[in-house]
Parts: C-alpha cells; sequence; structure tokens
C-alpha cells in the first residue's frame, strides 16, 4: 500500500506554522495516520468531494488524489 504525502494549501500552511506543543505534536499524529489511510478513522466524509478530520487543538479539512497518492489539506482550524 503506498503511502499518501501531504500538502498543506497556503493558508493551511500558515496556520500548521503557527502552531505549537501538544496541538502540533497532534496534528503530527494525525498526519501519520491520515497518510496511511485518509478514508479512515478520524475521517468524516463532507458528503462532497472533500474529508474532515479532528485532532486534539482543531481539525483539519482535506481532499484526496488517488491517482497522485496525495492529500491536499484546504484548510486547518486551531480550536
Amino acid at each position: 500500500m503506498s503511502v499518501y504525502a501531504i500538502r498543506y494549501a497556503e493558508r493551511a500552511a500558515r496556520r500548521r506554522a503557527a502552531l505549537s506543543g501538544p496541538p502540533l505534536v497532534a496534528l503530527s499524529a494525525l498526519e501519520k495516520r491520515l497518510a496511511i489511510n485518509p478514508y479512515g478513522p478520524p475521517a468524516t466524509s463532507n458528503r462532497d468531494n472533500s474529508w474532515s478530520a479532528a485532532f486534539a487543538g482543531g481539525f483539519v479539512t482535506y481532499v484526496v488524489s488517488n491517482r497522485h497518492v496525495v492529500i491536499n489539506v484546504v484548510d486547518l482550524v486551531a480550536l
């Protein structure tokens, strides 16, 4: 099974760069899980072509390209 690469859109990348401490650690753990299976827990389908997954401190919204084996994070919200 291929591991998905994760790319962040500009705004999501800025928000990721602003994270530190436990929220950043939680997001990193989420990224590892999603890279293996972007459709498995804790992923939730948004009933369009996007998915969401929560981590301790926020959530990401992303789309998956199976053709290129890439997860494109289009938004990251820190709570």
